[in-house]
């Protein structure tokens, strides 16, 4: 009862996203970007879409802030008509945890001379960059979101013993599933967990394949597991003993099992990109099936996860033909959003 009323909530919400697809760039258009001979020539076909805008209203010719903006702008008019924004949050927490790495590194760095990196911040986060620099310099954590100040302190600790990176990143990395989960856990709709859960489990699995490709100890494999998915952490750490070709068989009971099938007839350094490639493809198909359902409040969630696709089509793009990289490679990468 209770979902079928928070449904009812979202009739206007899904009507407002319907309305909004028309900022999507339709498949001809990627299409014809992949094949243009030169980056102007995939830079101009942009422009003729929605994202033309960004760089006349901010004069512009960079195409990591014209994505950006348009980004922004989405998330901005979501949280005007979206009634539970923890929809649009979990898109946003990501960016959220990147500035993190970025502020503390930063911060690390210039405690040993060096510079910081603020360029490298992006301004898609849900908690403004700047007031996340201020609480971290003045070691005031209190009004961070996403119990943020219980996590910061221990990243310190791990660089002021050893000066781990990678250690800090890890614990960011967790956290960030782990809130993740929780808001997912808050919303009464099986698809936005749905979609949580899988998002957790193309993470863990492209975790197994790097940690088998450098053929690490399996003890590592609990450290960068996240639980919350539909495979347990106990399941992967044993598959983890077990030969490669095997995981397709014993991963197949769950929805992204799929994204392995085959992988041993690819050439070793094309697995990973593929994996990924196909888990973002299998995360698409399941949320595609709210398509045409007028009340789903899912639709909010596959709009923005479509978006995100989108952007990162583009950039894939438009950095491979900056780069002069072969169109069939570039194709190669791009994600099926649809």
């Amino acid at each position: 009862m209770r979902q079928l009323e928070a449904k009812g909530d979202y009739t206007y919400a899904v009507s407002r996203v319907r309305a909004m697809e028309s900022r999507m760039v339709d498949p001809a258009t990627i299409q014809q970007m992949a094949d243009a001979d030169s980056y102007d020539s995939a830079w101009k076909s942009l422009m003729e879409t929605c994202y033309g805008q960004w760089a006349t209203e901010i004069n512009t010719s960079s195409y990591d802030k014209v994505l950006e903006a348009e980004l922004t702008y989405i998330y901005d008019e979501f949280k005007k008509f979206v009634p539970d924004q923890s929809l649009v949050y979990l898109f946003q927490i990501p960016y959220d945890f990147h500035n993190l790495k970025v502020i503390l590194k930063s911060s690390f760095m210039q405690k040993a001379g060096g510079r910081t990196r603020w360029d490298l911040l992006i301004s898609l986060g849900s908690y403004p960059a700047e007031d996340m620099i201020l609480a971290v310099e003045s070691d005031d954590l209190r009004l961070l979101p996403y119990q943020l100040h219980g996590v910061i302190p221990s990243c310190i600790m791990v660089w002021e013993q050893s000066g781990d990176v990678v250690e800090i990143e890890k614990i960011l990395d967790s956290h960030m599933f782990y809130v993740m989960r929780l808001i997912a856990d808050g919303i009464p709709f099986m698809g936005v967990k749905e979609y949580v859960r899988y998002r957790i489990d193309g993470e863990n699995i492209r975790t197994l394949l790097r940690l088998k490709r450098i053929n690490a100890d399996i003890s590592q494999t609990l450290d960068l597991l996240h639980p919350g998915g539909t495979y347990s952490i106990e399941l992967l750490t044993q598959l983890y003993s077990e030969p490669r070709e095997s995981w397709s068989r014993a991963l197949a009971f769950g929805y992204m099992g799929g994204i392995l099938n085959d992988i041993e007839e690819l050439d070793e350094s094309h697995i990973l990109p593929e994996v990924e490639r196909r888990s973002d493809k299998l995360i698409s198909d399941y949320l595609n099936k709210y398509q045409y359902d007028p009340f789903a409040p899912e639709q909010i969630v596959r709009y923005l996860w479509l978006k995100e696709t989108e952007v990162r089509n583009l950039r894939i793009i438009l950095v491979g033909k900056a780069s002069g990289v072969e169109k069939d490679m570039i194709k190669g990468l791009l994600r099926n959003a649809a």
